[in-house]
């Protein structure tokens, strides 16, 4: 009878310990702080959302040329607005499989860009998995791959006119343009302290082109991203992370001639083990025509993310 009263407590006892368990990605003490365009390199299972707004303003636009006439050049702005979801499940403690929803809409607000840009409205679903390939005291190496699905809805009244003017049969004002792309990628985090913790993406992709007559292309993807525990170092529930990336794949343009980039700064409440509340701030630099120079849009986001 003893020993079963001693194994019972024993039991009692560990039962805790294992619920105690943080179940947001963890190395070596250090918590991380996780962003949406960096994404952690750890199996977890989460929910995630995300809702976002970022406005571009005073961009000079060239004169547009619309057969053989030469139309007047003026400033405008552009808006953006995102949202996101995304579900993770763990299936096994180095294996889990995930599923998203993602919307991106870029808009004109004055009448030189929105005939020089149209409206672009991208959602559309992402499945993918991902998996543990090497994991010590400070680090962890995870590899994913992933299938996209979505629907680019275009309108574009510029390129309506020029199609017009060069007498282009059943020319398109608004143009619903499906894709799919399939995607690679390695993520590597490092607890470098405590308080401070690196993550790392390269990515590569191959697919369709957002442009009803484009061809399949390969792009690539490369980030990063620096987080700071205030908790670990002052015992403050506050948690920051500067997250950048470089893509080849256009944002929010169908133009294919340049790179855009992303910047994050996250500042996030992470006094509760498995949940993460944020407001991001926000900053994109992208080419947004062929003729137009890169521009660059700031705005801000908030995002909940659960783990469980």
């Amino acid at each position: 009878m003893r020993p079963l009263m001693v194994a019972a407590l024993v039991l009692w006892t560990a039962f805790p310990a294992c619920a105690e368990e943080i179940p947001r990605p963890s190395l070596a003490g250090h918590t991380f702080v996780s962003t949406d365009i960096v994404p952690d390199a750890f199996v977890r299972g989460y929910l995630r959302t995300s809702v976002g707004y970022a406005q571009a303003a005073h961009i000079d636009y060239p004169p547009l040329i619309v057969h053989g006439d030469t139309l007047k050049a003026l400033d405008g702005n552009l808006v953006y607005a995102l949202l996101g979801f995304e579900y993770q499940h763990a299936l096994r403690d180095w294996m889990a499989v995930r599923v998203g929803f993602n919307m991106r809409s870029r808009l004109g607000t004055q009448v030189a860009s929105l005939v020089s840009e149209g409206v672009t409205v991208t959602s559309g679903l992402d499945f993918g998995w991902l998996a543990r390939l090497r994991q010590t005291q400070r680090t962890s190496l995870c590899g994913s791959l992933a299938v996209a699905n979505q629907t680019v809805t275009i309108i574009d009244p510029r390129q309506f006119a020029e199609d017009v003017g060069d007498g282009v049969p059943n020319a398109r004002l608004v143009d619903d343009v499906p894709t799919v792309r399939t995607a690679g990628s390695l993520r590597y985090a490092w607890a470098i302290s405590r308080p401070f913790g690196l993550t790392l993406l390269a990515e590569g992709s191959y697919g369709e082109s957002p442009r009803r007559r484009g061809l399949d292309s390969w792009e690539y993807g490369l980030g990063g991203s620096v987080d700071f525990d205030a908790g670990a170092a002052w015992n403050v529930p506050v948690g920051v992370a500067l997250a950048y990336r470089r893509t080849s794949l256009p944002l929010m343009t169908t133009a294919d001639d340049s790179d855009a980039s992303e910047t994050v700064l996250r500042l996030a409440y992470n006094g509760k083990s498995d949940f993460l509340v944020s407001l991001d701030i926000l900053g994109v630099l992208g080419r947004e025509n062929s003729k137009a120079e890169s521009v660059w849009a700031g705005g801000v986001a908030v995002a909940m993310r659960y783990y469980f």
